[in-house]
């Protein structure tokens, strides 16, 4: 390991200068190879999960009597990861709120397993939507996540804190369309909800038959959901409710698909 690697001592006046060490840490955009955890608990769920990625921590100066950075300054020391306090860096990147800590980590391709069930999402358009999509998958064992372009970015920060550092459990790959993800994907069950579908409360799988290959639970765009070509894959499902709205919100409808996945499949 490094001498720059190994160095977590803040307080070391024969340091370099933050700024000789490193490189300064802009805004976030899409065509950075970095991108930034904000929070205590996702900066940690990077550490814990993804420690080869982490680039450096930063923390606020208001951070000294937290236990969870603390606990961040001992994962720093153990792993050899550069851990400094820098205001100044967290105001210019966290202009919206209070944040204790800031986890930079270089981005990575991760493939999916074609052997694990799969959660692929078609043209999310929301960060916080799809932020929420990756932890409810997590919650319920599926850690591999397609994403089908156009879509919002999942690498960034706001998709990161709103999986409350779940993205790092969890593989996430981009494909150019579907197709691109059918093709990549192998054999495999294809389940995708939207309304034409099949009533998921009626459909009764034959669990034993199903269990011999991955599923891939398919959902699509917020406002959109699936097309009618989504009719001609696998076994499309429909969660039932009453008529006094005309659909779920995505959040809620994968929520209760991945549920019924898990309670019907986990065996």
């Amino acid at each position: 390991m490094n001498e720059e690697r190994r160095s977590t001592n803040i307080d070391d006046p024969m340091e370099q200068s933050p700024e000789a060490q490193y490189p300064r840490i802009k805004p976030y955009r899409k065509d950075f190879t970095y991108s930034y955890a904000e929070g205590v608990f996702p900066t940690i769920e990077l550490i814990d999960h993804a420690p080869e990625t982490v680039q450096r921590i930063i923390v606020s100066s208001k951070s000294a009597r937290n236990s969870g950075v603390a606990l961040l300054k001992e994962k720093c020391c153990a792993f050899g990861i550069p851990f400094r306090e820098d205001d100044q860096t967290i105001a210019r990147i966290c202009p919206k709120g209070s944040v204790l800590a800031v986890g930079v980590f270089a981005k990575t391709k991760r493939s999916l397993d074609p052997a694990k069930h799969h959660a692929v999402f078609v043209n999310p358009s929301d960060m916080g939507n799809l932020g929420t999509l990756l932890r409810t998958a997590a919650a319920f064992g599926i850690f591999d996540a397609a994403v089908i372009e156009p879509a919002a970015d999942y690498y960034d920060p706001k998709t990161i804190r709103a999986s409350m550092g779940a993205f790092f459990r969890v593989r996430v790959h981009s494909y150019a369309s579907f197709a691109e993800y059918a093709a990549e994907a192998g054999d495999r069950e294809f389940y995708p909800f939207m309304l034409k579908g099949r009533d998921l409360d009626r459909y009764s799988p034959d669990t034993d038959s199903a269990l011999l290959r991955p599923h891939s639970l398919i959902f699509g765009n917020e406002s959109r959901g699936l097309d009618d070509s989504y009719l001609q894959i696998g076994t499309p499902l429909r969660i039932r409710h009453l008529d006094t709205v005309d659909s779920l919100n995505l959040t809620i409808a994968a929520g209760i698909a991945m549920q019924w996945h898990f309670q019907t499949f986990r065996g």
